[in-house]
């Protein structure tokens, strides 16, 4: 019977190992193929650098990335990080959760605008979801702006779209509900105020009167469906 019982917990042991060497293995392939697929969109991107080469040299051929997939609607660059991806925005905001830019399934998905947005930005609130990776892909570089230090050395993002490109001055960043009011019709001024009375940094930068913003959106664990925001000024890159 002991014998018995030690094989029976052998073989169990064994099962477990293996499926948790299965789970890893997946989930390091999927980051593989999702580098893959992110590298080749990334050849469309021209980035022209001198010694003092200005942000808006970066150049996207958006005609050459919408032939791999007519979703693409912009790229959105943040030096230093691994935030450096096109964006997308679908039919509704579930495919692009586990699809990537080829249409393939997997984990870490695509960076998107919530459907219900304009495509060109024009919208009081530009809301943009990604998945926060165990890897650091995706939007999990928003979380880093829970240090107060790391939103000194990154205070701006870069946005290109085929209509104009823009920096993301960054005046905020919180935790807040899946079902905040952030993510629901236009932002009023006394909602971007308690945002940046809640924020993990004290931004250099004032609430824009009159720019659109954008939201950027990653899950977070201090509670049940938490999500951490970053809210930004779009500012036009004058050609």
């Amino acid at each position: 019977m002991k014998k018995a019982a030690y094989y029976v917990l052998l073989a169990a042991s064994i099962g477990v190992f293996a499926f948790s060497a299965y789970k890893v293995g997946s989930y390091l392939w999927e980051k593989h193929k999702s580098d893959q697929v992110t590298q080749e969109a990334a050849k469309y991107v021209q980035v022209e650098k001198t010694e003092d080469a200005e942000l808006e040299m970066i150049t996207v051929d958006f005609d050459a990335l919408r032939e791999v997939n007519s979703d693409v609607i912009a790229w959105i660059y943040c030096p230093d990080t691994q935030i450096n991806y096109p964006v997308v925005q679908g039919s509704d905001n579930d495919y692009y959760l586990s699809h990537l830019l080829d249409g393939s399934y997997n984990a870490n998905g695509t960076i998107f605008m919530d459907y219900h947005g304009a495509a060109d930005f024009s919208d009081a609130n530009n809301i943009l979801y990604g998945h926060h990776m165990k890897t650091g892909a995706m939007f999990a570089n928003l979380i880093k702006y829970k240090d107060p230090d790391f939103y000194k050395k990154h205070p701006c993002m870069y946005l290109f779209t085929p209509q104009q490109n823009y920096r993301l001055d960054l005046f905020a960043g919180l935790v807040v509900e899946a079902d905040d009011d952030i993510y629901f019709g236009d932002v009023t001024m006394e909602q971007l105020q308690r945002c940046v009375s809640r924020s993990t940094f004290t931004a250099q930068t004032d609430i824009p009167a009159e720019n659109p913003i954008v939201t950027l959106s990653t899950c977070s664990y201090e509670f049940d469906d938490a999500r951490y925001i970053v809210l930004a000024e779009l500012v036009p890159i004058e050609e």
